[in-house]
């Protein structure tokens, strides 16, 4: 076969050369013919191997090109999904989901006005196929300005995992050198059971329980701020402590018991109960207002 006629026609001389097989052609009737009897889309596969001394400044452009088209594509789904995130509907329809399974741990989850900086940053989700929570986590380490944040922690993850990734040694977290020191299970891990009030009680954690036992009987704005405390370090909050794991007895007579500051048991009555759930439909409202 003459290789200088068009591989089509086998009449005129060839003009143009197929990317996807290569077959050559005279004109756009010859073009569309070969493309309907070869079912060919006429572009090369730019994922087929070629040698390297088939490799020229052709298949280096094409190769570059593929990688931009998908960089575009890339971007462009990146962008939908932003707009349908940002969308009021969807956007409440993810809240009411993550408050209902909050409120079913018994965690009252409360939510800011949109631009707020604290709303901005939450990026805790409720999985529908896990049934699971994955919480937003804030840091804040006691007398120092470090403050470190944690997406996607599902809330049957032990807090001691979670934050022993910060504590590991290294000249990155020098200040919280004082924290990697000591041993994990000594600090003292607190956070704020109302979000209103100078005085609000804290509770204080177990690191190594879950966080969906943490959070229990506990207001948040938006995701959860952990307040981490040296086991030297003092502090002058009333503490809420749950020792329901301890084999405590309580004399019923005695009416000594209330929020533990610093130096008390902190034992938490039934009464002590009623009013923790007062204070938290209190805040409810105050926040829906």
């Amino acid at each position: 076969m003459n290789s200088s006629v068009c591989g089509e026609c086998k009449l005129k001389p060839w003009k143009y050369k197929c990317p996807g097989c290569s077959i050559r052609s005279c004109g756009l009737p010859c073009v569309k013919a070969h493309k309907k009897r070869a079912g060919c889309n006429g572009k090369r596969k730019v994922t087929d191997f070629v040698t390297l001394s088939q490799f020229d400044d052709n298949l280096l452009l094409s190769d570059y090109r593929m990688l931009e088209e998908t960089k575009r594509v890339a971007e462009s789904s990146q962008r939908i999904r932003n707009q349908i995130c940002k969308n009021p509907y969807f956007m409440e329809t993810q809240r009411s989901k993550l408050r209902a399974a909050a409120a079913r741990g018994r965690t009252n989850l409360l939510f800011l006005s949109s631009g707020m900086l604290n709303r901005e940053m939450n990026q805790s989700r409720y999985d529908n196929r896990s049934k699971c929570i994955s919480w937003t986590i804030e840091w804040r380490f006691h007398s120092t300005d470090v403050v470190l944040v944690d997406h996607g922690v599902g809330e049957d993850t032990s807090l001691c995992s979670v934050i022993e990734n910060h504590l590991k040694p290294g000249p990155w977290i020098h200040k919280l050198k004082p924290f990697c020191d000591v041993d994990l299970v000594s600090l003292k891990l607190f956070i704020r059971q109302y979000p209103k009030g100078e005085k609000a009680p804290f509770k204080e954690l177990d690191i190594k329980a879950s966080l969906r036992q943490q959070l229990a009987k506990v207001a948040i704005v938006e995701y959860p701020v952990i307040h981490v405390y040296l086991p030297s370090q003092s502090y002058d909050f009333d503490v809420i402590r749950d020792f329901d794991h301890l084999k405590t007895t309580l004399d019923p007579k005695d009416s000594s018991l209330y929020y533990g500051h610093r130096d008390t048991k902190g034992i938490t009555t039934s009464r002590e109960k009623e009013i923790e759930e007062d204070k938290i439909k209190m805040m409810t409202a105050i926040y829906k207002i």
